[in-house]
């Protein structure tokens, strides 16, 4: 047996030992009752870690298999090191130079190599960039979070695969072209279809440093994306031409000075936007955002109605005020109410009552409600079925993540049903027909059913002291869809979640940043309530103030400023990502007929 052979096998054995170890101790704690913290992450990367030692070697048989496998390694690292909120984002800019010169290689040696080769280097790149990232998931659901992170490592390999093929076929100018609006039409793409995932667009590296995208109300996150990927591909193509040319006329350092350029330009053009920006508006209201601090996988669902009711009203009677327009409460802050008997439930009197005594307030609560059809009643497609035991009566459940509005001005109660669902958790896409994974979106905190119920446009809580956005929880993430509040008139974003899934780890603090790129996008302010979590105000330059410590129960107060001027981001969106789609459905086609026309050549 070859020494490195040994080598090889001596570290997978441990790393395997000690992903074992931690194994046993995430079974320990779940059993406990007791929440897991960071020992995901370290599992997954030493499981990964053996995985690559054991059979790293056979990923190819090209001469430099152990500098290239390396390679993608270091790409992962850089992207992981790069995303917020992390404050090296610069490595960003570099991420995918290590990765790039695999393919280069690769390219080179493409009689050798497999056809598969790029897939798996490509593959072990995002797959490390995502554990590092967004390992922060499977502290939700274990099984659920690490498919989630394994297919969306998949996803990000198509695109720079499709990279590897445009290079051969149509020469490199075609292929850096390629690996900009592949990319991007991937990541517009994973923001539309039923198993979206757009955490980790390139263009949210940026969220935690609002003072570097001011430009992002122009052209949202995908500006950044461009930006990432065109200093990505012009520095490894200066690189890889310096080290292949045998008397290179310039020096290595005159590779990096237009990308330096580029680099700090857009940094100085939002810092200029950044600090001449006005936040002020003439219009202003008082706002109070509750944090009533239950964690959800063993609390929230457990303690008492009563109990719960009262440290909702405690927290929220010591901080309004006469001026206090919006007291706002998070995501399912109350569960099992018929949406359409809502004034009839104990919860909605109590809060009716509240509001009662104060004729300028506005309550904005999350549910969790559900609509009962009977047999023969039209119903929704997502309506879950409940029979009795022998199947001579059934009823149907539609059940709803919704918001509501109260006050004491009008007896109607604004209805919105959150409609960016969460796969796996709240909506089971393309095989949530069948019974086993009907199964699992209960036990991963869902409603039973093919989904939660949905609508089909936003929708805006209008009163006397202004128009408000109920953004609920993962709806946030999403910059086009965002816009579609504001062009229904939203003055404000008020952004209702329950973070406490993902335990004190990344996770609440990224979806947290994510909110100031909504600020910037659309120049709103932001209001966010977190069951638990990080509950703040946002300001319409992206800057956070007065947040919440995770595990806090408080209720935060201050004012915000109201604004009714629309954005160009606001107006066209995602235009720059809608762009790369045409741009690469012509390339493929200009490829499909390079082909064509080869082979009736040949």
């Amino acid at each position: 047996m070859k020494k490195e052979t040994q080598i090889r096998l001596i570290i997978g054995t441990i790393c395997l030992l000690i992903a074992a170890y931690i194994g046993y101790d995430l079974k320990s704690l779940y059993e406990q009752e007791s929440l897991w913290g960071q020992r995901v992450l370290w599992f997954w990367l030493f499981v990964w870690a053996s995985v690559l030692s054991f059979f790293g070697q056979f990923i190819t048989t090209l001469p430099q298999k152990n500098k290239l496998l390396a390679a993608s390694v270091l790409s992962g690292v850089l992207l992981g090191g790069g995303f917020m909120p992390m404050p090296t984002f610069f490595l960003m800019f570099i991420g995918f130079v290590p990765l790039l010169w695999v393919e280069d290689v690769v390219a080179k040696e493409r009689e050798k190599a497999s056809k598969w080769t790029i897939f798996k280097f490509a593959f072990n790149t995002f797959l490390i960039w995502n554990l590092l990232s967004t390992w922060w998931i499977q502290n939700s659901s274990f099984v659920a979070g690490m498919l989630g992170n394994t297919l969306n490592a998949v996803f990000m390999t198509i695109p720079f695969v499709f990279y590897h093929i445009t290079k051969k076929r149509m020469g490199q100018r075609a292929a850096n072209l390629g690996f900009l609006t592949y990319w991007m039409t991937f990541e517009i793409g994973h923001l539309t279809w039923d198993i979206s995932w757009p955490w980790l667009t390139l263009g949210n590296s940026f969220s935690h440093l609002p003072s570097l995208v001011q430009w992002y109300e122009f052209t949202g996150v995908f500006g950044g994306s461009l930006w990432i990927l065109a200093l990505n591909i012009w520095i490894a193509n200066g690189l890889f031409n310096y080290w292949s040319t045998e008397h290179p006329a310039n020096s290595i350092v005159s590779i990096f000075i237009k990308p330096s350029i580029a680099f700090a330009l857009p940094i100085f053009i939002s810092l200029s936007m950044y600090y001449t920006y006005n936040v002020e508006t003439n219009k202003s209201v008082e706002v109070v955002s509750v944090q009533p601090n239950y964690e959800p996988h063993y609390q929230k669902f457990k303690i008492p109605y009563r109990q719960q009711f009262a440290q909702f009203m405690q927290l929220t009677e010591k901080a309004v005020t006469e001026k206090t327009a919006y007291v706002v409460f998070p995501e399912t802050s109350f569960r099992g109410m018929e949406a359409n008997k809502l004034e009839k439930t104990a919860v909605i009197k109590a809060l009716r009552a509240f509001t009662a005594e104060r004729p300028n307030l506005n309550l904005i609560t999350g549910l969790s409600a559900y609509i009962r059809y009977k047999e023969g009643e039209k119903r929704p497609h997502n309506a879950y079925t409940y029979c009795n035991d022998d199947q001579t009566q059934c009823q149907y459940i539609d059940s709803h993540n919704a918001a509501i509005q109260l006050n004491s001005k009008t007896t109607e109660i604004p209805y919105y049903k959150k409609s960016k669902l969460v796969p796996g958790a709240e909506s089971m896409p393309y095989i949530g027909n069948i019974s086993f994974f009907k199964s699992m979106i209960l036990d991963l905190g869902g409603a039973p059913g093919l989904s939660l119920g949905i609508q089909d446009k936003r929708a805006v809580f209008k009163s006397e002291q202004g128009v408000v956005a109920p953004l609920i929880c993962y709806e946030s993430i999403y910059g086009d869809y965002v816009t579609d509040y504001v062009k229904q008139g939203a003055e404000a974003l008020f952004v209702i979640t329950n973070d406490g899934w993902w335990d004190n780890s990344n996770g609440h603090r990224q979806h947290m940043y994510l909110s100031s790129l909504r600020a910037i996008e659309n120049r709103r302010y932001v209001v966010r309530s977190a069951n638990t979590g990080i509950s703040c105000f946002i300001n319409s330059r992206g800057d956070i103030y007065h947040p919440s410590s995770y595990d806090e129960a408080i209720a935060i107060r201050d004012e915000i400023y109201l604004n009714d001027k629309i954005t160009f981001y606001t107006l066209y969106g995602d235009l720059i990502g809608r762009i790369s789609i045409l741009v690469s459905i012509w390339l493929l086609v200009s490829m499909l007929a390079n082909g064509l026309r080869g082979g009736r050549e040949h």
